[in-house]
């Protein structure tokens, strides 16, 4: 009884333990590899986020031509990428005074007259004047600098130099943003080493003023370049744009579904009609049983005339996937009037690498209430790969050049176990994991009954008398 009860155990536990296969989801993808790589990279397109189960995205698979699942992990997502500016021509005017008050003694203004730039300072007659520094004019600069390029004339050769950098809009009061910056030029055996180039913190400033200390030769200057700081890409996002339904007791308010789990951080609200200014709310739910749930307030307006028109900008939250969104208008302002909003979702990309083993083509499966999440670290299916710092995969130089990540591509959505799987039915996993888990309780409560009856029973060898 014993072993046909364990026999009847291991048999439980073999049906469960069966592997999964692309029937128990909802949709498919047919992903084809755009090269002979071990590893593959897909880019999620919006069409998974609309068939997915969960908003994690942890019942996706990819399985082989054979049906096999492969290992998969999730590339975190792409920082937002710098752009460098172009070096822009400052204009730039000698300052000489007396080599005894310094740079601080020359009183400096400039006057703007017919679009020229004159610079007026308190020279005095007969007293001897140096050159102590020079006054940098960014007044017509729009964003922060970082650095100044320096160009020295040609024949301008020996030079070792430490220069001062300081900052003001006023001309009255500096702020120094560089105490002792090396510049230098050395020429030897046909050989040159240049410094040029003076970094500092990014500051907007009307001016600059560079200068040195006493005894330290003049720097003689050809021309100055200022360096923008370098600004944020936006990444570009993937959208989805519902149109609203207005809620029926509620003034107001306008429902939203966006008809997926997309992952959005960024909301963009499209107004109905022209110049129209509202403030509002935005709340968001997962499904229909949920209470809303404040997302964020902003104000929204579009405002046009003579042909041109001006939009609220994107509103930036917190990754958000629910499904259901909610808009509430203050209406003291008089609401959006006529007609209802729109509203659009954006989100990055997510990326998948996943590892070419097996026949082709491979498969994404996706949509599965039962499924659990499966995805590696990226550190682990990749080997060699480390995070780094900007939380971007990094790899070394031997896992670069022995695992280049191809491409795959997607081909249209198809319906693999349809709706039903999406649906929360019977979980015979858990189910079963709890029948063993009593009838292995039983087992021991029938073992210890027995083993009770044994000692409880009077052995042979004790008679009446004894």
């Amino acid at each position: 009884m014993k072993k046909s009860l364990a026999g009847w155990l291991w048999l439980l536990w073999s049906l469960l333990a069966l592997a999964e296969s692309p029937g128990d989801f909802a949709f498919g993808m047919l992903l084809r590899p755009d090269g002979p790589q071990p590893l593959l990279r897909v880019d999620l397109p919006a069409a998974v986020h609309a068939g997915v189960s969960r908003a994690d995205l942890g019942d996706l698979r990819v399985f082989n031509a054979a049906g096999e699942a492969v290992p998969h992990a999730w590339l975190p997502p792409p920082s937002a990428p710098r752009a460098r500016p172009a070096l822009l021509p400052l204009r730039y005017f000698a300052l000489r005074g007396e080599a005894a008050a310094g740079v601080d003694g020359v009183e400096v203004r400039i006057e703007r007259q017919g679009g020229r730039a004159v610079l007026r300072m308190n020279d005095r007659a007969g007293v001897p004047v140096m050159l102590l520094g020079y006054l940098v004019d960014a007044s017509t600069v729009e964003h922060p600098l970082q650095a100044f390029a320096l160009e020295l004339p040609a024949t301008a050769d020996d030079l070792v130099a430490r220069v001062r950098v300081e900052a003001s809009d006023d001309l009255v009061r500096w702020t120094t943003l560089v105490s002792e910056a090396p510049v230098l030029r050395l020429a030897a055996g046909g050989q040159r080493l240049e410094r040029l180039r003076i970094e500092f913190a990014p500051r907007r400033a009307k001016y600059f003023r560079l200068s040195w200390a006493a005894g330290s030769p003049a720097l003689q200057l050809a021309a100055v370049g200022g360096e923008p700081a370098a600004t944020l890409l936006e990444v570009p996002r993937q959208w989805q744009q519902v149109a609203g339904s207005a809620e029926r007791d509620a003034a107001g308010s306008y429902r939203f579904d966006l008809g997926g789990q997309f992952p959005a951080d960024r909301l963009r609200l499209l107004l109905p009609q022209a110049n129209s200014v509202a403030a509002v709310e935005l709340l968001s739910r997962a499904n229909d049983r949920d209470a809303w749930r404040q997302v964020t307030t902003a104000t929204v307006y579009r405002l046009g005339a003579a042909g041109q028109e001006v939009v609220s900008p994107e509103i930036t939250i917190v990754p958000n996937g629910d499904r259901y969104w909610l808009l509430r208008v203050d209406q003291r302002g008089g609401g959006l009037g006529a007609g209802v909003p729109e509203l659009a979702a954006g989100w990055l990309t997510r990326r998948l690498v996943f590892a070419a083993r097996g026949p082709t083509p491979f498969q994404l499966a996706f949509g599965s209430s039962s499924a659990r999440p499966t995805a590696y670290p990226i550190t682990t299916l990749v080997p060699g790969h480390r995070i780094g710092d900007d939380g971007q995969p990094v790899a070394s130089a031997v896992a670069a050049a022995s695992l280049e990540i191809g491409q795959a591509t997607t081909a249209a959505v198809h319906t693999l176990a349809g709706e039903g799987a999406r649906r929360a039915g019977i979980d015979w996993q858990r189910w079963g994991l709890w029948a063993s888990l009593l009838l292995g309780v039983a087992l021991l409560a029938w073992m210890a009954w027995r083993l009770a009856r044994q000692l409880a029973r009077p052995s042979q060898d004790d008679g009446p008398g004894a």
